[in-house]
């Protein structure tokens, strides 16, 4: 195929997501993180059965998802739980998180490939929300990132369907908020490097920079979660509108 015939959508994640790869041959852990009772329903392991298997099964990534979550593999909760504690850094993952970016933009403007990227919220900011009045949580309490936007702040529960962006949480979130590449200047260049032209942001009155998130919250007001085994992540009703509203739009115009 021709790579001018390719278009590319991007959705970027957190910045604290992290990679490790472990191998047989270097790592005498490796096998308690590969194998036994305690394999991840996420795929954590790259020979689990409902994924294709790697051509070699001497190794495998462990993936971090978000900071101190707790593993089924207790071998891996353990040795993410060190990373965390005494390795981890925002800045680190922010310069990361930029070099990433700039790697696929650099290969597809090298191949031609027409593209677009975006995040699922917003990445680049230091934000927070105090929770407002008439909800379970206490008034006033201050949340980040991804406890924003499930509003399980509403009713302390695991789920519920009726999780909308209540009417009276009408305060600045993420909008002339302080943009991390700034608070760290070792991030600064890859920064100014990244071609912003090639990206979709969700920007309103209360945020910047947005994403997925901002916009089944704020814009269309879908209620959050897809049911009891999912709470974290939007229901199938809000992707589609996603990719009718948005989605479409942009791979039209590409």
């Amino acid at each position: 195929n021709d790579p001018k015939d390719i278009e590319v959508l991007i959705m970027w994640s957190g910045i604290t997501r992290k990679e490790f790869l472990s191998t047989k041959r270097e790592n005498p852990l490796h096998e308690l993180w590969v194998d036994g009772p305690h394999k991840n329903w996420m795929g954590n392991f790259i020979h689990d059965q409902h994924w294709n298997r790697h051509p070699s099964e001497d190794s495998t990534w462990i993936k971090s998802s978000i900071p101190y979550m707790t593993w089924d593999n207790k071998s891996v909760t353990k040795f993410l739980d060190l990373y965390w504690k005494h390795f981890y850094s925002e800045e680190e993952s922010l310069i990361n998180t930029f070099e990433s970016i700039l790697r696929t933009q650099w290969y597809l403007d090298k191949l031609g490939i027409k593209y677009t990227m975006m995040c699922w919220q917003n990445i680049f900011n230091q934000y927070s929300f105090k929770v407002p009045s008439g909800w379970v949580r206490q008034e006033g309490d201050e949340i980040f990132g991804h406890e924003i936007w499930n509003l399980a702040w509403r009713d302390n529960t695991h789920f519920k369907e009726d999780r909308y962006w209540p009417d009276n949480a009408t305060e600045k979130i993420s909008k002339d908020t302080p943009l991390l590449k700034d608070l760290y200047p070792n991030a600064t260049y890859l920064w100014d490097m990244i071609d912003w032209d090639k990206w979709w942001f969700y920007e309103d009155e209360q945020v910047e920079y947005g994403g997925l998130a901002e916009w089944i919250c704020l814009k269309v007001r879908d209620p959050w979660g897809n049911g009891k085994h999912d709470p974290g992540h939007p229901s199938p009703l809000s992707h589609k509108k996603f990719c009718e509203q948005v989605i479409i739009p942009i791979l039209e115009d590409l």
